[in-house]
This record gives structure tokens, C-alpha cells and sequence, in this order.
């Protein structure tokens, strides 16, 4: 579980927004110039005055501390942090197909779904930073955010937001239009139990089609009432594709999270899931994700596949990271215990949701055109889309609620149990039914770098005089 980090390159925090855009100009700081053709940089991220440095020759520059060091002494630089690699969190699929989503009944879906208003959530997004996304899956269509101010294919940046075409988000592995769940690569034959990474072949020609984005996003938002396939548990909400993974063989690094989570949030997302993860911790991000919090926006972040514990001292990023606008998910299987991969810790990660035997959509078959399909998966990649998804639904139920109250709300609700006391801080497991159903929440902003009070609910008549069917819809036999 040691950190894995790209050779050669660098995040660097400018104190301010002058001094990070002063790299394009002959006022640029002398070590950069004495750096010359060498060097790349990237300035996009603007929201954190960072720059993303690229070497053009790792190996002469010898460790990348000496150069950390050099860039550090300039009095407007703020940190200087390698470029950490982070990869899905979806581990092993299973190799067999369930007849039904066992789930929802666990966290009480249907009644929830029962007891709903007529909500409107079109205009709730959630974005999904992960492979990409099958956007025209059969149980997705109609359900993918459209980005109303560009239009498609005139190779022009309408909105002049920097991004030429990005009518349904963007793809920050190949830098184009297109966040689709594909990889340059023979087909996968399993994944690094290690490192997380994708046991392939990269090649240049060759697509292959990667599952987990897909998966994830049939979760939270699938089509519900089609005779087909899944139903998601926001379904009615929309889904924002942000390719930050499947580079080689299907890992990203954190410039491409970092420049996916700002595309989210400037493009109107309150809910970010983030399926993914890495045990290197950067500072930078860590700020970066303290600021998402002023922005409003809810992470749920997956807490990793490794049964370990988040509080010691191997912490999954960006779970992990003390920013009170994460929200960390452990997995939990149909024995309503933790599951036995799932990472843990009653200060760094905040509840359980289901991860087991999770049936979701997804692509399959190879370049050009992919089948509908749908396949169990299981790892916290799998819990955190609930999770999300419910968050969304909270949002189209009341949509002045903060991501504190979001967060508060969750965790306030979960079904408590001895199986989750001691292994997440909330001491127990999503329920949706109680989540939407809850009529005050008090906030107690947590410190994540204490052990902190949880959020508590007070409930008021939160059920009186609401009739609860038990309505199955879209159970389908494999």
C-alpha cells in the first residue's frame, strides 16, 4: 500500500492567482526558466492556483525532492507535491449474476421511493469521476447531464469555459469530448490486488470496453419503469461523465481528479461520487478539498478494498482526507456486516452501504459498438453510488439543503448495529426510508482529525399518516 506517484511530475500551489499565471510570461520565477524546454506546465487549475509541472526528462533531474525543494524556496510558492496515482476501487467481480437487487430492501428503498412527493430531480447532477461512462447504455439514455450552453460537434467552446464540445462532460485521460468507458488495451485479465491496477496490455488501436464508471452510474441513476435491466436510486436525477481514469490500463493521477472535480462544481454538480482512491496523501489535495467544502459540493468517496484501517497509518485518499465535505463509505454485505475487503475506521470513515453482489449496468464487447449489459460487482466503489444516489434524492426533496445537512442527514439515519460500532464513525449502515423521512438534523461540524461527535437526528412524526407499499419495480431474473 505505498504510494504510487508519476516520475517527473509536480502540483505547484502559487499563493496567488498572479504568481501562477505569471508562468506564461517573461516575469516566470527563475528556477522555472533555468528549467527552459524541459519543462511543461499546465495552468487549467485555476480554482486552486496550482500548476501541473512536467518534466520532459525525469531521469536527469534526480529525485523529484531536490526539485521540490528548489521550487519551494520561491517565496510565492505555497507546496510543491508529487502527482500521485489513484485507481477504481471496484475490486473483483463476481463471476455470477443475482436474480434481484437484495439491497433495497436492506436500506429500505422501496418504501422510500413509496414515500417520496412527486420530487422534481432533473435538476439534481451527480458527477461520477471514474473509467467514463456508457452514455447510451439502454438503462442510462435520458439520464446523462447535457450541457445546455455548447453546442455539439462545431469544434467551438461556446460557453467559452475552456472545454471545445463538452456537451456531456469531459474525458481528462485523452483530453477530449468524449468521457466514454473505453481503454486503448487487449482485454483485462484481472487487477493487482496490490496496486489496484488493471492486469492488461496497452495498445495503441485496440478498445476495449472498462465496466466500473458505467456500473457506478447505473447505481445511482439508472432507468426505473423500462422493463429493463436495473433501477437506479436516484433515477430521475442526472448524471455528469468525467473520464479522470483509464490511462494506462486503466489507472489516472491526481491532475486528472483535481481537473475533474473543478469541471463538476463550476458545472453546477452538488454531488460528486468518487469511486476511487490511492494511499498517497498530498497537501495539496487535501486543501483542495477543504475549499470543495466552501463550494458547497458533498464528496462521497469510497473507502477502499484493502480491510484496513483508514485511522492508522495507511489512510485510502481522498476518503481519508479531513475535509468536512467527504463523506467516506465502507461496504457492507448481505449478512449486514462489514465486508470482509472493505477499508474501516470510526474517525476516517463515516458509514456502511451495501458492496456486495451489486447488479449495475455496463458495456460489453469491444470497439466499435458496445452490448447493454448488466453484471455483480462488489468493493466500496460499488457502496459509495447509493450513497450518492440517496444524497440526490435528499437534494430533489429539499433543495436548500447544504452539504453539511446532506451529510449530517446520512449519517444521523443509518441503521446503528454492534457489526459497524467500532468500524465507522456513524455505527451503522445507510437507510434510505429514514434519510428522506427525517424532519430535523443538527449539525455538529466534525473535525475529521478528531474523534468527533456525530451529527444526531430529532425525529418528528417523520412517518405518521404516510401508507407504505412494498412495490417492487425492475426486478429481473438473470
Amino acid at each position: 500500500m505505498q504510494p504510487q506517484a508519476i516520475e517527473g511530475e509536480f502540483l505547484v500551489q502559487f499563493k496567488t492567482n498572479k504568481s501562477l499565471n505569471s508562468l506564461a510570461t517573461q516575469a516566470a520565477p527563475a528556477w522555472f526558466q533555468k528549467l527552459g524546454k524541459d519543462v511543461q506546465v499546465d495552468t487549467s487549475l485555476q480554482m486552486f492556483n496550482i500548476a501541473h509541472v512536467r518534466l520532459a526528462n525525469p531521469a536527469s533531474t534526480g529525485k523529484w525532492q531536490n526539485l521540490a525543494d528548489i521550487m519551494s524556496s520561491d517565496a510565492n510558492v505555497e507546496y510543491v507535491s508529487p502527482n500521485y496515482m489513484v485507481h477504481a476501487l471496484g475490486g473483483k467481480p463476481n463471476d455470477s449474476l443475482v436474480d434481484s437487487m437484495w439491497f433495497l430492501n436492506r436500506i429500505e428503498a422501496f418504501k422510500a421511493w413509496d414515500s417520496l412527493p412527486n420530487t422534481n430531480a432533473d435538476d439534481v447532477i451527480v458527477a461520477v469521476v471514474d473509467t467514463g461512462i456508457q452514455y447510451n447504455h439502454e438503462d442510462l439514455r435520458g439520464h446523462i447531464w447535457k450541457n445546455e450552453d455548447e453546442i455539439p460537434d462545431n469544434q467551438i467552446d461556446d460557453d467559452k469555459n475552456g472545454y471545445v464540445d463538452d456537451v456531456v462532460g469531459w474525458n481528462f485521460v485523452d483530453n477530449n469530448h468524449l468521457p466514454y468507458a473505453y481503454l486503448n488495451a487487449l482485454p483485462v485479465l484481472g487487477h493487482d490486488p496490490d496496486t489496484g491496477r488493471y492486469l492488461c496490455t496497452p495498445h495503441p488501436t485496440i478498445k476495449i470496453y472498462e465496466t466500473h464508471g458505467t456500473h457506478v452510474a447505473g447505481t445511482i441513476a439508472a432507468v426505473k419503469n423500462n422493463n429493463k435491466g436495473i433501477v437506479g436510486i436516484a433515477e430521475k436525477v442526472k448524471i455528469m461523465p468525467l473520464k479522470a481514469l483509464g490511462g494506462t490500463c486503466g489507472g489516472g493521477d491526481t491532475v486528472s481528479i483535481l481537473k475533474a472535480v473543478q469541471y463538476a462544481v463550476d458545472n453546477g454538480a452538488k454531488v460528486v461520487n468518487m469511486s476511487l482512491g490511492g494511499y498517497g496523501h498530498s497537501p495539496l489535495a487535501e486543501r483542495m478539498y477543504k475549499a470543495l467544502t466552501d463550494r458547497g459540493v458533498l464528496i462521497v468517496a469510497a473507502a477502499g478494498n484493502n480491510a484496513n484501517d483508514n485511522d492508522g497509518r495507511h489512510r485510502s485518499y481522498p476518503a481519508s482526507y479531513p475535509s468536512d465535505g467527504i463523506l467516506s463509505v465502507a461496504a457492507s454485505n448481505e449478512s449486514d456486516e462489514l465486508a470482509r475487503f472493505s477499508n474501516f475506521g470510526k474517525r476516517y470513515v463515516d458509514l456502511a452501504s451495501p458492496g456486495v453482489n451489486i447488479v449495475s449496468t455496463i458495456p460489453a464487447g469491444h470497439d466499435p459498438i458496445p452490448r447493454n449489459e448488466y453484471k455483480a460487482s462488489q468493493g466500496t466503489s460499488m457502496a459509495a453510488p447509493i450513497v450518492s444516489g440517496t444524497a440526490a434524492l435528499l437534494l430533489a426533496q429539499n433543495p436548500s439543503l447544504t452539504n453539511l445537512e446532506l451529510k449530517a442527514r446520512l449519517m444521523a439515519s443509518v441503521d446503528k448495529s454492534p457489526a459497524f460500532r467500532d468500524k465507522v464513525a456513524s455505527g451503522g449502515r445507510l437507510n434510505i426510508f429514514k434519510a428522506l423521512n427525517q424532519r430535523h438534523v443538527i449539525v455538529q461540524k466534525p473535525d475529521r482529525n478528531e474523534k468527533s461527535p456525530i451529527p444526531t437526528a430529532r425525529h418528528e412524526d417523520s412517518v405518521g399518516g404516510i401508507r407504505i407499499f412494498d412495490h417492487r419495480e425492475d426486478r429481473q431474473k438473470w
